[in-house]
């Protein structure tokens, strides 16, 4: 069995997690990319998508919007605007911000930047709902 790897996720806000683990998963434009202890050096985008981190055999989900991964081998650090916990997540809201969105996406207006604006948002709160349900 392997030294468990520290991870931070960190946002400008707060330290979302620090705890040490076995993996980390996460999604970045190009697909999905795992991480272990002894990871040649990186420094990956993500996207907004859930990543996964494992420890003494349990997955345990993050809801992270964007930013990036580094790791040096030893540690791994994620750097990003909002990252949540599952427990953190209030699916009402987030329920609330999928039909906003969705509702935004059908008027197809023809301003680039809200189309834009109501994509991420739905993506922003597709990744929350996923989280908080555990899947």
């Amino acid at each position: 069995m392997t030294t468990p790897t520290p991870l931070k996720i960190l946002t400008p806000e707060r330290t979302v997690l620090d705890t040490a683990v076995d993996a980390v998963y996460a999604r970045m434009p190009d697909g999905e990319f795992g991480v272990l202890k002894g990871h040649i050096p990186l420094v990956a985008p993500l996207e907004i998508a859930e990543l996964r981190y494992v420890q003494q055999g349990q997955t345990f989900p993050v809801a992270v919007m964007g930013g990036v991964l580094q790791t040096d081998g030893d540690t791994i650090t994620v750097l990003c605007d909002n990252a949540e916990l599952g427990n953190e997540i209030d699916t009402v809201r987030a329920q609330h911000a999928k039909e906003r969105a969705e509702s935004r996406l059908r008027e197809n207006t023809n301003e680039e930047i809200d189309f834009k604006r109501a994509q991420l948002a739905l993506a922003r709160s597709l990744v929350r709902l996923k989280v908080s349900s555990g899947n």
